[in-house]
């Protein structure tokens, strides 16, 4: 139970939005970096979300070297 809630406090806060998540029929999903934080295993998402943080920055710099 710990660890559910734990998984269900990732989904909602990882920071991709609310209109990204999809949770009917107690899925935990995300449609914008497509994490599934109730069936993917916990390495895969502390991967996804360590990705998705590099793209973010290097998307940053990119757009400010462009300025």
């Amino acid at each position: 139970m710990k660890e559910y809630k734990i998984r269900r406090l990732l989904w909602i806060n990882h920071g991709c939005g609310l209109a990204s998540l999809y949770g009917d029929d107690g899925k935990m999903q995300c449609n914008t970096c497509m994490i599934d934080f109730k069936r993917d295993h916990e390495d895969d998402i502390e991967r996804k979300l360590q990705k998705r943080g590099i793209k973010k920055l290097n998307d940053y710099y990119k757009n400010k070297a462009n300025k």
